[in-house]
């Protein structure tokens, strides 16, 4: 839905824009900024200047955000829109046929494993 006075939503470029130089993305709360350039809610981790995640007051790697839901107790982070992490099944898998890991570029071209071709690879010749 539309934000504010502009006819359109923040990802259509409606609502608060960041105030750092050259940048597009929402500002992020009552701040002038982005989560990128600092704006919205901070890890409280003594030294961490990275975002909070969701609801919680800390970064993901300092135990913010959604947690693996896996009978074990672990504690990595859960996976996009799912309840688990990689490890335990989470977020998006390989499309190889047969294969049950974890795409390492689902965003990109190669939605596969590494195993498959998926994530960035080298580019030195030789």
């Amino acid at each position: 839905s539309a934000v504010g006075t502009t006819p359109h939503c923040k990802a259509h470029g409606g609502g608060k824009r960041c105030q750092h130089e050259g940048c597009t993305l929402s500002a992020q709360g009552t701040t002038a900024y982005c989560s990128v350039h600092g704006g919205g809610k901070r890890c409280l981790h003594e030294g961490c200047t990275k975002s909070a995640q969701g609801s919680t007051h800390f970064c993901k790697g300092h135990g913010g955000g959604r947690r693996c839901q896996h009978a074990s107790g672990c504690t990595k982070s859960a996976r996009d829109s799912t309840h688990f992490c990689a490890a335990h099944g989470g977020g998006k898998r390989c499309k190889f046929e047969g294969c049950t890991k974890a795409a390492r570029d689902y965003r990109g071209s190669r939605p596969y494993c590494k195993a498959h071709g998926g994530g960035t690879r080298c580019e030195h010749e030789g």
